[in-house]
């Protein structure tokens, strides 16, 4: 198996967080800086407060890591240039945010849904969908549900764990192989390659060793979904892989490379997202005990609380577009082909959208966020990812009504396109 290698995390508390605290820089290309580093981060949220307040949107220079990029903070900008069909994700995105080589996991990415251009991407996304149903969702439901009992049950005499690695972890990747139809033999390795595959989800920055092992890890996963589409093949289940090996829309079917690019996203992208969401729900309530005990009491909020975990501490911070035209905000103009970054994280605590925006409100009344971006790019597993973390939010807080963190502290990760707690201690 891949050996993989945590990076040293982020040390936070549970004590209530100061969102607008004295000494923050007011340069933009300073907070970026700030934001994208995590040894000089400290609380993003306050960064993203100050950035959107000084400069919502502004044209990156060099003191920034997104040097020549336009960076967007506000709701409004985000959601349209997430809802816009001509601001696009395509291969010169996969270029120009990652610049990761020519290796395994590019080779990956440029065939999977996210990167394509905007026919081959409606296209594959139509196909996609076709096993995306509701009656899919449906069916999947009860796995979610029993694979969330099934941890608490592997927890629950020890009275402790550390949820991420024990509980957050294991959630959304074992109900995504199993949704998948993959033989629950072959979990341990799969994780060590889902592993080392996301670790260069991060834009830039990673270090020739992680690029190496992620390469490698890619290798492997092409080949075992190529043997186990093969399997499939020849006798066909009601799993997802069967579903996308059956997938077919106005005459045309996922060619092979794409189907085994996409389960390999599907896996990694599945789990890893979800895992952080989860993490950072309980990071919420921990440090909201008002709402944890609201939530406990009645669990008819779950599914709104959901939308409002997704808002207020999303997992997917940062996004890539590219404009296939120029575009021109308040007098600044960007070019065709300029690269865009948007926070999501920003947006989502914009208090022009949502009031208070830095409290959390499990009972709050959500119309939309970006935590699922918007439009052509919306994220084709948002329905599962919202059926994960209900099923398993649900199955800890009725297993552990007295669930509580086990120390003053916990780890954040030390990533920024994907957030969430790398470690946290809990006891019951």
């Amino acid at each position: 198996m891949t050996a993989t290698v945590k990076q040293p995390g982020i040390p936070a508390s549970f004590d209530p967080v100061d969102w607008n605290p004295p000494g923050l820089p007011s340069d933009p290309d300073e907070i970026v800086a700030h934001i994208v580093d995590p040894k000089t981060r400290g609380e993003l949220y306050p960064l993203f407060h100050q950035l959107r307040r000084t400069a919502p949107m502004f044209k990156s220079g060099p003191v920034a890591k997104q040097h020549g990029a336009w960076i967007f903070s506000r709701f409004a900008e985000v959601d349209m240039l997430s809802r816009s069909p001509r601001v696009v994700n395509d291969p010169r995105v996969l270029d120009s945010a990652f610049n990761h080589g020519d290796g395994g996991f590019t080779s990956v990415m440029r065939n999977v849904l996210t990167w394509q251009p905007v026919e081959p991407h409606a296209r594959m996304r139509n196909l996609i969908m076709t096993a995306f149903t509701p009656r899919a969702i449906d069916r999947w439901r009860p796995i979610a549900e029993q694979v969330a009992q099934e941890l608490c049950d592997c927890i629950a005499a020890d009275g402790h764990a550390d949820l991420v690695e024990q509980y957050n972890y294991e959630l959304p990747f074992n109900i995504i192989a199993r949704i998948l139809g993959i033989p629950e033999s072959d979990y341990p390795r799969l994780k060590g390659y889902a592993w080392d595959f996301a670790q260069l989800g991060e834009a830039r920055g990673v270090d020739p060793e992680a690029v190496q092992r992620g390469d490698d890890a890619a290798r492997e996963l092409i080949a075992y979904f190529g043997e186990l589409a093969e399997k499939r093949r020849a006798n066909m289940g009601d799993d997802l892989l069967s579903s996308l090996l059956a997938a077919e829309a106005d005459g045309e079917t996922l060619t092979h490379t794409e189907l085994i690019a996409n389960c390999i996203y599907l896996l990694q992208a599945g789990h890893e997202t979800t895992q952080d969401m989860l993490g950072n729900a309980m990071v919420a309530l921990f440090r909201h005990p008002d709402q944890l005990r609201l939530l406990i009491a009645h669990p008819e909020l779950t599914q709104g609380a959901v939308e409002e975990f997704l808002r207020y501490d999303t997992s997917v911070q940062i996004s890539h577009r590219i404009p296939l035209d120029p575009l021109r905000f308040d007098g600044m103009e960007v070019p065709e082909g300029g690269l865009l970054v948007s926070f999501a994280g920003a947006a989502n605590r914009d208090p022009e959208r949502f009031p208070d925006p830095d409290r959390l409100d499990v009972t709050r009344k959500i119309s939309s966020h970006i935590a699922f971006s918007a439009g052509a790019y919306y994220c084709i597993g948002a329905a599962l990812a919202r059926t994960e973390m209900a099923a398993g939010l649900r199955a800890l807080l009725d297993r552990f009504p007295a669930i509580r963190p086990a120390g003053e502290g916990f780890e954040w990760r030390p990533t920024l396109n994907l957030r969430g707690p790398q470690s946290l201690p809990v006891t019951w």
